[in-house]
């Protein structure tokens, strides 16, 4: 494994811009460091550093070593993962979803798959929108579940995707406010709050499209998340509007309320992304059917 040892030294270097902090973080001696650069450049006939005093810095060429050594490692991995499932009866399951999915809707249903195959072992991992998409693009994951923006032409042209629900958002409010009262809102109340939103660009077009073509242009405040979001608005700090399953258990316990406004509705696909022409594996497509199964009892 000397060869893989050079190029995580190379990595490191990479990393840290520094012969002295490599070594330390290697837990190795710096000239150890050193004569691993040397043997590389050596290797491949190529400055990968230039130094300036005590820190460095990476020419062309080791710009494009470091795209591959980056791959080397990563294939690495995963051929140890693959090993190390090979040899079980039950290999893990790995999920990947988007925080709303992983948060709001994964769980019930893993809930049950568990209690329908017990011996099966799986992991869920939880990323925001882009970087879901990031990790199918560099070919780390095979699929996701996630929402799915027709807007995002990238993932509708590069991915297979299929819509398993859609989502309503409804407006919510925090208990004391004034509009409690009314049965009905109207998308000119809309102007007189501020709405809060979240900073994924696709949502954010998703929320305000279909109030734009009422010719509501409201005031909007960013925030990062759904869960920021709903305690800003138990603070007072305005309205917004959620998907029901990010907000109905709050609703239960009465902690914010929610009204209809007239001629308004607000509606996300959400589903599964694969990426295109890569099989599943037989426990990925297992608990994918199993979900579409659970969908299409649901619209029964």
């Amino acid at each position: 494994m000397k060869a893989l040892d050079k190029m995580e030294t190379f990595l490191a270097l990479a990393e840290y811009g520094s012969f002295s902090e490599t070594a330390k973080r290697l837990f190795c001696s710096q000239p150890t460091v050193t004569n691993h650069i040397q043997q590389l450049e050596e290797k491949f006939e190529a400055t990968l550093f230039i130094r300036a005093g005590k820190s460095v810095r990476m020419t062309d060429q080791g710009e494009i070593l470091q795209e591959y050594a980056k791959k080397m490692i990563d294939l690495l991995e995963e051929a140890s993962l693959c090993i190390k499932n090979a040899g079980l009866s039950n290999p893990v399951l790995s999920l990947y979803a988007s925080n709303y999915m992983g948060t709001y809707i994964l769980p019930d249903m893993l809930a049950q798959y568990y209690h329908r195959l017990p011996q099966q072992r799986f992991e869920l991992h939880t990323h925001c929108y882009t970087d879901l998409i990031d990790l199918l693009m560099e070919e780390k994951i095979n699929m996701a579940f996630l929402p799915i923006y027709e807007e995002d032409k990238y993932v509708q042209n590069q991915f297979d995707s299929f819509t398993l629900f859609q989502d309503e958002f409804v407006l919510v409010l925090p208990p004391d406010h004034d509009w409690t009262e009314r049965k009905m809102l109207y998308a000119r109340d809309i102007a007189r709050t501020a709405l809060l939103l979240p900073q994924n660009s696709y949502l954010q077009d998703c929320i305000l499209s279909p109030i734009r073509s009422l010719g509501i242009k409201p005031d909007t405040i960013h925030m990062s998340s759904f869960e920021v979001i709903k305690e800003s608005i138990k603070a007072g700090l305005g309205a917004a509007f959620i998907p029901y399953y990010a907000v109905r258990g709050l609703l239960d316990k009465g902690e914010l309320v929610t009204k209809p406004v007239f001629g308004l509705r607000i509606e996300r696909h959400n589903g599964f992304v694969r990426r295109k022409c890569t099989p599943l594996t037989r426990i990925e497509t297992d608990f994918w059917e199993y979900v579409q199964g659970i969908f299409r009892s649901l619209r029964r």
